[in-house]
């Protein structure tokens, strides 16, 4: 019995802004989404490689949330590959590294193929080519080249640092590109389902030094609204609105190729091809064991998004972002109210606000029935997946840590609110530099103390 295939593409560092930001970086992928199904509402898991190909692979979110950090996956449900194995497919996972020689994810070496890597992007494509000889193959492939650390094989002929991540994206859409012309001359694109995703993007520094990270942060918006694109006969092409998250591509994969979905955990993620479909998306960026990493000044954090805003709880308390307006998260909404007893939302507004914010705005951020109601289902929501992910580390760990302290669910985050007021507070214009870190320190302990 003839096979379908699959050709998963992953890109390495990319989000919907990074594509944004480099469209003329990539003219295959642009030629490719008209045929494709496009999920302009894809949010990543996490904000990790490493979590997001575990949350991938194993198609839950609750993978390494045991651990104090990255570990080993629990395999909660059977990998994907690993499955596919098993029914007779052809795996290989194909990577292109800088650094061939470096063993590449050794903590998820049972829940992937062999990784085949190299630097040669001719190698890979030979590779690749034989790989698709045979019917019935599946395949992944991990171009690392937009990964800022791979990237800077090319900062010879790169002049300064966006140049430098536009021409790393233009590589990586070539090989998308070289790769996509193959399968097509080898007339395999209808019996091939191909899925091209990316995995979280890259903050410059928005949102705080962090120490130089680029991800591995909190989960903004800008780092895991990423693309997702699925080419398959069965799949009507153009724009999907829906919700979709990263748990969701292994049942998807499954149930495109027709092959049973074995995935036993309760938290598992649902096929896309699926009529209904989930009403929010969830992302983290450490593991639900991890504790806060204050010497980076990066919390542990869970998100969860909807159609228009995204709350997001640390140790610091809740953050609401409206993404379709604000797709850097840099506003706060909660700034402009405070929690009633009952735990909604009571609009305070901005003392001295222009008319136009206080005509317009206020209506639309104060009126029942807009962000109010928006903020307590996606609240009710990260109670009941914390809630989840407390359950798991109990039952798994011998003294258990907290995945977050429910009291940050009823607490709104403060960090920044006299900055972005301008108060007197945040105005230190006047202090003289060799003050400012003393300033600041004492700023900081006071933000602590309000936490």
């Amino acid at each position: 019995m003839k096979r379908r295939n699959l050709v998963v593409l992953h890109l390495e560092s990319i989000s919907w802004r990074t594509i944004q930001s480099f469209p003329e970086a990539f003219p295959h992928l642009s030629r490719f989404m008209p045929t494709a199904r496009v999920y302009r509402s894809y949010f990543s898991s996490a904000t990790s490689t490493q979590m997001v190909l575990a949350y991938l692979f194993h198609g839950n979110d609750f993978e390494m949330d045991a651990g104090t950090g990255l570990c080993k996956p629990a395999a909660n449900n059977p990998s994907l590959f690993s499955t596919l194995e098993e029914t007779g497919y052809r795996t290989d996972f194909l990577c292109a590294s800088a650094q061939p020689a470096k063993r590449m994810l050794p903590l998820l070496a049972d829940s992937l193929p062999p990784v085949w890597a190299t630097n040669d992007f001719s190698a890979l494509s030979r590779k690749f080519d034989d790989a698709t000889d045979t019917n019935g193959f599946a395949i992944y492939v991990w171009n690392l080249v937009t990964h800022i650390e791979h990237a800077m094989a090319l900062a010879p002929h790169a002049e300064g640092l966006d140049d430098l991540i536009g021409g790393a994206c233009a590589v990586a859409d070539h090989t998308l590109g070289a790769m996509l012309a193959l399968l097509e001359r080898k007339g395999l694109m209808d019996d091939t389902t191909i899925v091209i995703f990316g995995d979280h993007g890259d903050d410059y520094w928005t949102h705080g030094f962090k120490k130089g990270l680029l991800h591995g942060v909190e989960p903004h918006t800008q780092i895991v609204h990423c693309p997702l694109l699925i080419r398959d006969a069965s799949l009507p092409a153009g724009n999907d609105y829906g919700l979709a998250s990263t748990i969701d591509l292994a049942p998807t994969c499954l149930d495109l190729l027709g092959i049973k979905a074995l995935l036993p955990f309760a938290e598992s993620g649902q096929s896309l091809v699926q009529t209904e479909r989930r009403t929010v998306a969830c992302s983290q960026n450490f593991t639900g064991s991890q504790p806060d990493s204050v010497d980076m000044d990066t919390r542990k954090a869970f998100a969860v998004h909807n159609g228009s805003h995204s709350l997001l709880v640390s140790s610091r308390g809740m953050e609401l972002f409206n993404h379709r307006l604000d797709p850097g998260n840099h506003c706060n909404l909660l700034h402009f109210f405070d929690l009633d007893r009952d735990g909604g939302l009571v609009f305070v507004g901005a003392d001295g606000a222009r008319p136009h914010f206080a005509t317009a705005m206020a209506h639309m951020l104060g009126r029942q029935g807009t962000v109010g109601d928006d903020f307590q289902r996606l609240r009710a929501a990260l109670r009941t997946w914390l809630g989840k992910k407390q359950a798991y580390i109990e039952a798994r760990t011998p003294a258990p840590s907290r995945a977050l302290d429910p009291a940050c669910l009823h607490r709104i985050n403060r960090h920044g609110r006299d900055a972005f007021f301008d108060r007197a507070a945040a105005n230190n214009d006047w202090i003289p530099q060799s003050l400012q870190k003393v300033w600041n320190s004492l700023l900081r302990r006071s933000d602590d103390v309000r936490r």
